[in-house]
C-alpha cells in the first residue's frame, strides 16, 4: 500500500535539508591541489558541503568516508567512487537520514552540497528535485534493497530522501517469500508497506488419552507432548508419536505457509482393558392352563456370553397317600374310587442353568437345563391323597428363550417343560446392569 506522508514526518526535515547538489566540473581539488585516496588506492570523490555549522555529524553508506575536513564556511569529506547516500545528524537541528546523492559518484570529482539548517537570515530554498521517502517491512527484520543496493533499517523504518522519480525496492527474508517493485517519488512524500508473505508454519500436536508422548518429525525427537514447533518449512514431515503402554502413531502432515496444524491423536493402550462383568437379574413367571408359577434368575455375563441360574415354583405343596393312573384307576385297584368334585392339589417346582449370548444390540438368546418337578394329586370322598401318576411329571427340565434389551432393562419370553410332558410358556422383566 502506498499513501502519502503525514506531517509529522515532514518535520524531520525541516531543520537539516539540502538546498542544491551540483557537480564542480572545473574545480581539480580532488585530482590535483588536495587528492586523497581510499582504502583501495584510488583517489577519492570530495564533497563540499557548504554551511556554518561545523558539528555536524555524518553517516555514510557500506563504502564510508575516507577523510573529513572542516574549512571556512564549508565541510569536506572524502568518498569512494560509487558512494549513494549519507546520514546528517546534529543534536539540536535533528537528523536528515539516508539522503541519495543525486548524481553518481565518480572518482577525483568535486561536488557541492549547499545545506539549509535552518536559519532565518538567506535561508537557500530548497531544491525541488528530491523527495522523501519511507519503507516499512514486515517482518521488521527484512533486507530492503534500494536501486539493489541495502539500505539500513531503524526502529523497523526505512527512510530516505531521494531523487524524484522511479526507483526500484526488493524485500527479503529468511523463509519469507520476496516482494519487489517500483515506487515513483514526485511532489508529495511517499510511504510504503511491503509485507512478506511466509513460507512457513507451525505444527502443534496432542495426545489422547494421555500427554507427555514423545513426538518425533522425520525421525528427529524434537519434544512432548503437547508440543509446538518453531517454524517449519512448507513441506510434508512424517511425524511419529509413541509412549510407554500405547502403540506407536505413524502419520505424514502438510505443513501450510502461514498456518498451524494441530492435529490430536488418539492413542490405543496395549494393555487389554478389563471388561466388567455385567449382572442379571429378572423375575418371571410361568403360564399353563391348569397352573401358573413364578421365579427368579440370575445372571453374569462379559461382552457378548453368560451364564445363569434359574429357580421357579407355584409354592403349593402336594403329596399323594396313594398313587392312579391318568382314569382315577388307583393301583392295585380295578375301578375308581369316587373323588371329590373339583379338588385338587397341585405342586410345582424347578432350578435350572443356562447359557446367554447377545444376537444384536437388542436380541439375546438363552437356553437352559436343570431338574423340575410337577405333582397332582386328586382327593377321594374318604379323604385319601391321590397322585395322577401320569401328570406328575419330575426329572429333565429344560428352557428357551430370548432377551429384549432396552438399555439396562429387559424383557423376555420363553418356553419351559419338564420331561416334556408338562410345559409352561414364560416372561419377564429385569435388569442387566
Amino acid at each position: 500500500m502506498t499513501f502519502c506522508a503525514t506531517t509529522s514526518l515532514s518535520a524531520q526535515q525541516n531543520k537539516i535539508s539540502v538546498a542544491s547538489f551540483n557537480r564542480m566540473e572545473t574545480d581539480i581539488t580532488a585530482r590535483v591541489t588536495a587528492p586523497k585516496k581510499d582504502q583501495n588506492g584510488e583517489i577519492c570523490a570530495l564533497i563540499r558541503i557548504v554551511t556554518n555549522v561545523k558539528d555536524l555529524m555524518f553517516e555514510p553508506d557500506a563504502l564510508g568516508i575516507t577523510a573529513r575536513e572542516n574549512k571556512t564556511g564549508e565541510i569536506w569529506i572524502y568518498v569512494p567512487r560509487g558512494a549513494r547516500r549519507i546520514s546528517i545528524l546534529h543534536d539540536q537541528l535533528g537528523i536528515l537520514r539516508n539522503y541519495f546523492y543525486p548524481d553518481i559518484i565518480e572518482k577525483g570529482t568535486v561536488y557541492e552540497m549547499v545545506l539549509n539548517t535552518g536559519d532565518k537570515e538567506d535561508k537557500p530554498v530548497i531544491e525541488n528535485n528530491m523527495q522523501f521517502f519511507i519503507l516499512r517491512p514486515e517482518p521488521a527484520n527484512a533486507n530492503v534493497y534500494i536501486d539493489e543496493e541495502q539500505v539500513p533499517i531503524e526502529n523497523g523504518l526505512f527512510s530516505a530522501t531521494m531523487p524524484k522519480g522511479e526507483h526500484t525496492y526488493r524485500v527479503e527474508a529468511p523463509m519469507y517469500q520476496p516482494d519487489a517493485g517500483i515506487i515513483t517519488l514526485a511532489d508529495n512524500q511517499v510511504v510504503k508497506s511491503v509485507t512478506l508473505k511466509p513460507k512457513f508454519g507451525y505444527i502443534e500436536i496432542f495426545s489422547l488419552p494421555e500427554q507427555d508422548a514423545d513426538v518425533f518429525i522425520d525421525s528427529i525427537a524434537v519434544g512432548k507432548t503437547p508440543y509446538r514447533s518453531d517454524r517449519m518449512n512448507t513441506k510434508e514431515y512424517r511425524i511419529r508419536i509413541s509412549k510407554e503402554k500405547y502403540f506407536p502413531i505413524d502419520t505424514v502432515l502438510n505443513v501450510i505457509p502461514g498456518e498451524t496444524v494441530r492435529p490430536t491423536f488418539h492413542m490405543i493402550s496395549t494393555i487389554k482393558p478389563r471388561v466388567p462383568m455385567n449382572t442379571l437379574i429378572m423375575a418371571q413367571v410361568g403360564y399353563n392352563p391348569n397352573q401358573t408359577t413364578a421365579g427368579v434368575m440370575l445372571g453374569f455375563g462379559k461382552k457378548k456370553n453368560g451364564f445363569y441360574i434359574g429357580f421357579r415354583s407355584d409354592f403349593g405343596s402336594a403329596k399323594g397317600d396313594l398313587v392312579c393312573d391318568e382314569n382315577g384307576v388307583i393301583e392295585g385297584e380295578t375301578e375308581a374310587p369316587f373323588y371329590k368334585p373339583g379338588v385338587k392339589h397341585q405342586s410345582r417346582m424347578s432350578v435350572t442353568g443356562g447359557y446367554f449370548r447377545q444376537l444384536s444390540k437388542l436380541f439375546y438368546l438363552y437356553v437352559g437345563a436343570g431338574y423340575g418337578t410337577r405333582t397332582l394329586c386328586y382327593e377321594t370322598e374318604e379323604g385319601e391323597s391321590v397322585k395322577d401318576k401320569d401328570k406328575s411329571p419330575s426329572g429333565v427340565a429344560a428352557e428357551a428363550g430370548i432377551f429384549l434389551r432396552f438399555n439396562k432393562f429387559l424383557i423376555s419370553g420363553g418356553y419351559h417343560t419338564v420331561n416334556g410332558k408338562h410345559h409352561e410358556a414364560t416372561a419377564g422383566i429385569g435388569l442387566f446392569f
